[in-house]
């Protein structure tokens, strides 16, 4: 005799799903998402909280992340030289006083730092880390928004419907992504990161990629644009013919870090 679900480890598995997409949820919204009381979803998120996939915070929960610390630390290491020389190549394009979005990430940490040789940036970044390579730079407005840092990775994690990237227009976003396929597909591992750079892309006037090679046929979790919808990628050496193929059919230019 077959038996029926447990609604209990169902209803766990939907609270996820509604913070992973979020990024962080309240505990109001999700218990009226959920239609259970708040006592029931405060339950639930200490459950997932002892498990590692959700971090309780006063009210609510944020989503812990795709990846675990120590993958994160050992990106950090992975190929830094590649990723050191497309972030210098990428600060050379953009020029003194730009307005730039830029994505969170070990690459976009890379970018920030080269980007120290700017004057008078607008910088907008939900990852904590990149805003405090600035701190000391008196020149550079630095925006940031509410919420809480993400251990892994210091993503700054908050609801999704705040507004905050609403607010601002960019001459450019600068972004990287988990994966870049043969289809022409960009893709990242977090939804809520997703979400994000999406917004910022549609405010920028151009998107620039930061693209290493262990990106490049890759696909990852969560889509989240077409080639087509990036200016120009910057990658380190002369690509694989499959990358200049893709340039090609989606006129993307392509930018030699070395």
């Amino acid at each position: 005799m077959q038996t029926d679900p447990n609604p209990k480890a169902i209803r766990r598995q939907r609270l996820l799903d509604l913070i992973e997409r979020q990024g962080y949820l309240r505990l109001a919204d999700a218990a009226q998402e959920l239609d259970v009381s708040e006592q029931t979803v405060r339950r639930d998120v200490k459950a997932l909280d002892k498990l590692g996939k959700v971090r309780r915070t006063h009210g609510g929960a944020s989503f812990v992340g795709a990846l675990d610390s120590e993958t994160y630390q050992k990106r950090r290491h992975s190929q830094a030289e590649e990723k050191n020389s497309v972030a210098q190549r990428i600060a050379d394009l953009i020029p003194d006083g730009a307005s730039i979005f830029l994505d969170s990430g070990t690459t976009c940490e890379a970018v920030a730092n080269a980007l120290l040789k700017r004057r008078n940036l607008r910088v907008v970044t939900y990852s904590i880390r990149c805003a405090s390579q600035f701190s000391d730079r008196s020149d550079f407005v630095v925006a940031i928004p509410g919420g809480f840092v993400r251990h892994i990775d210091g993503a700054i994690i908050g609801p999704q419907d705040d507004g905050f990237i609403e607010q601002f227009m960019f001459d450019y976003a600068v972004i990287a992504v988990s994966g870049l396929d043969h289809k022409g597909r960009l893709s990242d591992d977090d939804a809520f990161e997703v979400n994000r750079v999406r917004a910022a892309m549609g405010k920028a006037q151009e998107t620039i990629l930061a693209l290493t090679s262990d990106k490049i046929g890759v696909s990852a979790l969560v889509n989240l644009a077409n080639f087509d919808e990036i200016s120009c990628a910057v990658v380190e050496r002369e690509p694989n013919p499959v990358l200049e193929q893709l340039a090609q059919r989606n006129d993307v230019r392509l930018v030699y870090a070395s």
